[in-house]
């Protein structure tokens, strides 16, 4: 197969080129492939979304560790890094559809690959659910002065519906409201970010002092302990999760090997930056004592926003944060139908045969879009405890998803199974090893902060029940079929780097 590239954008002119690279990896193009590298970024870029994290979740470190916890993202943004740079790596070498389950399918073997893809479905999944309920909780006390249950779960349901009708319209479409809300966030964070620094700075005459940044009293009043510097840790690790979504949707970008690696890499290193930069002006733009602003039944970062720069800032703050959640509602149900469809495609799961189905005008796994949309809907009228522990495993299936990956590329090379890429393409090189060993340490870490701590278990729970699932549909019918080749990937022989 011969591929040419233009020296001067070093991206690939000939995207045919693309849909052969897939037929070399035992598919036919199917999924229409219009995802530019700017789109790509975008997608990884709304997945973390850090006005969702910020503002869903800013009070969280405060009650546990107090101002302290801004400084926690200095922690976890370079060991978070380690884990984008395998990735990155291993999608200029397998960029498939599927990404964790592909990459550990084929480089381990096609049981530990459907486990690492289960889990990373399931992620995904509750991820879409957990972003959907977001929308309602975050935005229906902006619409009704007293919302109710039934209120907060139709706007929820509302916008996953809408979600649902613009991913069947196809990638191009969703990709492209995509691209919107993603510039609207970028942009609406950095104008928020100029007028917090020049607030801040040269202002906010009640601002809080830097001292704040270094204070460790929790303004719950709870004592401090290991175990809520742990917790307080998990604002940023929930933030910075989703990214892969780039890799997950290869088979819709144009050049992948190139494309997807540069977009995580990107999308992490731009919402770190904006991240912690957000988080710690917004703190330090706290207008009286902490504890009692956060005691305010107002949004706390719409609060800041409204107090500091008036309520049609505030408007404008709201704005901003409806089209980064809704951007990342849809980048969450694209990527989680395509783990589906891809999973589907290699009759990993019950259904298979509508599962996988393409529309060939649209390009989109309609049943799949459904079936999502559908569970997504269930969990959001079921509401309760079930629900929520289900939210709550979101961050830890992320994380064994991680693990898993991890693992299996260690093991692969060992074995001198990972393939090759093409010149120019990302690749670690000799810090690969290196760089697996610090990103399993952490997600170890991270894995058992999801899992220890009492408030912690409703999750790790659900997370073991999703896992007893999937291990019995492997145990009573899977295993049967991959072992005599009627489900699993086509058989992939990598070239030894």
């Amino acid at each position: 197969m011969t591929t040419t590239y233009e020296e001067s954008t070093d991206i690939r002119v000939d995207s045919t080129s693309d849909a052969a690279d897939l037929a070399a990896l035992g598919y036919k193009q199917k999924l229409h492939r219009t995802m530019s590298p700017f789109t790509s970024f975008c997608l990884a870029f709304s997945m973390v979304s850090i006005n969702t994290g910020v503002i869903t979740l800013f009070s969280d470190p405060f009650n546990r560790v107090g101002g302290f916890g801004v400084l926690l993202w200095f922690l976890v943004i370079p060991f978070v890094s380690c884990i984008v740079l395998v990735y990155s790596h291993l999608s200029a070498r397998i960029p498939v559809t599927g990404y964790a389950y592909q990459w550990s399918s084929r480089l381990v073997n096609k049981s530990y690959g459907w486990f690492t893809g289960w889990i990373a479905m399931i992620s995904f999944m509750a991820g879409t659910a957990g972003t959907a309920a977001a929308i309602g909780s975050v935005f229906a006390p902006e619409i009704w002065a007293n919302p109710t249950q039934g209120q907060v779960q139709a706007l929820s349901i509302s916008a996953t519906i809408v979600v649902c009708a613009i991913n069947i319209f196809g990638i191009k479409v969703a990709s492209r409201i995509n691209d919107i809300g993603a510039v609207v966030e970028l942009l609406g964070t950095v104008v928020l970010l100029a007028g917090l620094i020049v607030g801040v700075f040269f202002v906010f005459g009640d601002r809080q002092g830097f001292s704040l940044l270094v204070d460790t009293t929790p303004a719950s009043g709870t004592a401090l302990s290991l175990t809520t510097l742990a917790l307080a840790m998990l604002l940023p690790v929930n933030v910075l999760l989703g990214w892969e979504g780039a890799a997950d949707l290869a088979e819709e970008t144009l050049d992948p090997r190139r494309s997807a690696a540069r977009a995580m890499i990107r999308a992490v290193a731009i919402s770190s930056i904006l991240g912690v930069a957000l988080f710690a002006l917004l703190a330090l733009a706290i207008p009286g004592p902490v504890t009692d602003f956060l005691a305010h039944p107002e949004n706390p970062v719409i609060g800041i926003v409204r107090q500091r720069f008036g309520n049609s800032a505030a408007l404008l703050m709201l704005f901003v944060a409806f089209a980064s959640i809704f951007a990342c509602l849809i980048a969450n149900m694209a990527v989680a139908t395509r783990m589906i469809y891809a999973l589907s495609r290699d009759n990993m799961l019950p259904g298979s045969k509508l599962l996988m189905g393409v529309n060939e005008r649209t390009g989109t796994p309609v049943v799949a879009i459904i079936v999502v949309t559908a569970i997504a809907i269930v969990m959001n009228i079921a509401n309760g405890g079930f629900v929520a522990a289900i939210y709550s495993m979101v961050g830890l299936t992320y994380y064994l998803t991680y693990f898993l990956t991890l693992l299996g590329v260690y093991m692969a090379y060992r074995r001198g199974r990972i393939p090759s890429a093409p010149n120019g393409a990302f690749g670690l090189g000799a810090w690969l090893v290196p760089t697996i060993g610090i990103g399993i340490l952490w997600t170890l870490v991270v894995i058992a902060t999801f899992s220890i701590p009492d408030e912690s278990h409703p999750g790790a729970l659900m997370t073991m029940f999703m896992l007893a699932i999937g291990a019995t549909w492997w145990l009573l019918k899977l295993r049967g079929d991959l072992a005599t080749g009627r489900a699993g990937p086509p058989v992939f022989a990598p070239n030894k780097l």
